[in-house]
């Protein structure tokens, strides 16, 4: 732009200024924005515009502009949201009708999780012989009692899985670290049959804690899954032998022989991870 020779604007050069800056204003104000709120939100429409979010994007964005800087969003942080944002069109999956209503929901959902409580994990629900829950020895054959008690459990267990939004249930069996006869185990050969209701547990062999404990987990997962409070639930039974004491601490091997608390079965109900619901294919 010229500028006299006495190094001031002409009166042309200033009309032309000032209708250049009347339309900005107007542009600013067909925004939605205030011109003081465009000098407020600038170094984050700034970032916007700069990662390659248009004009018209721009401008649905405003009301979630104005929150993002209400909130005290710096710029560092408009520039990693605004990256995401490009990335995510990029591959398909910003193509919003109404971009500054999905933003600003995703900016209110991050303020609750950010004040809702912290995060509690779904108690485990423990049954050791020491409360009746008795398997008869060596054997993963429920005793009499131990059916009547469960059934009693699985109203708690099933109100449990509501309470956490879970679709798994872990049943776990956990022996004592008496050493097991030596017998010859027929568990990788009798498991299948005796999981699809073809053969009783009792059939089953163990040769070792580990083992034990696992058929005593399907002793109890096969109880449950005939239980119409568990219905549509995913039971699974699993072993931890000896070598986890009661409160999730490793055994140290010090508490040796017949210890009734250490002789347990534990339910812990979890959500079903995204990548066990992918199907599981072979290679030939």
């Amino acid at each position: 732009m010229m500028e006299s020779a006495t190094g001031r604007k002409t009166p042309d050069e200033e009309w032309r200024e000032l209708v250049k800056a009347k339309r900005e204003v107007e542009r600013i104000e067909a925004a939605g924005l205030t011109v003081e709120e465009a000098i407020e939100h600038a170094p984050v429409t700034k970032i916007l515009k700069e990662n390659a979010v248009d004009e018209k994007i721009a401008k649905d964005l405003v009301p979630a502009v104005k929150k993002m800087v209400e909130k005290g969003l710096s710029a560092d942080q408009a520039e990693a949201l605004a990256t995401s944002m490009a990335v995510l069109r990029d591959r398909g999956f910003a193509e919003k009708d109404n971009p500054a209503a999905e933003l600003t929901a995703a900016l209110d959902k991050a303020k609750e999780q950010v004040n809702a409580k912290p995060h509690q994990w779904p108690p485990i629900i423990s049954m050791s012989e020491l409360e009746g829950y008795n398997f008869k020895i060596g054997s993963a054959e429920l005793s009499e009692t131990f059916k009547v008690k469960l059934k009693e459990k699985a109203s708690e267990i099933a109100n449990r899985a509501r309470e956490y939004g879970v679709d798994i249930i872990e049943v776990i069996g956990h022996t004592d670290e008496q050493a097991m006869s030596g017998s010859i185990s027929n568990m990788d050969k009798g498991l299948k049959s005796v999981l699809d209701g073809q053969r009783p547990i009792g059939s089953l062999r163990p040769a070792d804690n580990a083992g034990l404990g696992l058929a005593r987990a399907i002793s109890v997962a096969e109880l449950l899954e005939n239980l119409p409070e568990l219905d549509g639930l995913t039971i699974l039974p699993m072993s931890g032998g000896q070598l986890i004491l009661p409160g999730d601490k490793l055994t140290d091997g010090a508490q040796l022989g017949d210890v009734k608390a250490r002789r347990r079965i534990e339910i812990r109900v979890r959500k079903r991870s995204e990548s066990e619901t992918q199907p599981v294919t072979t290679e030939l």
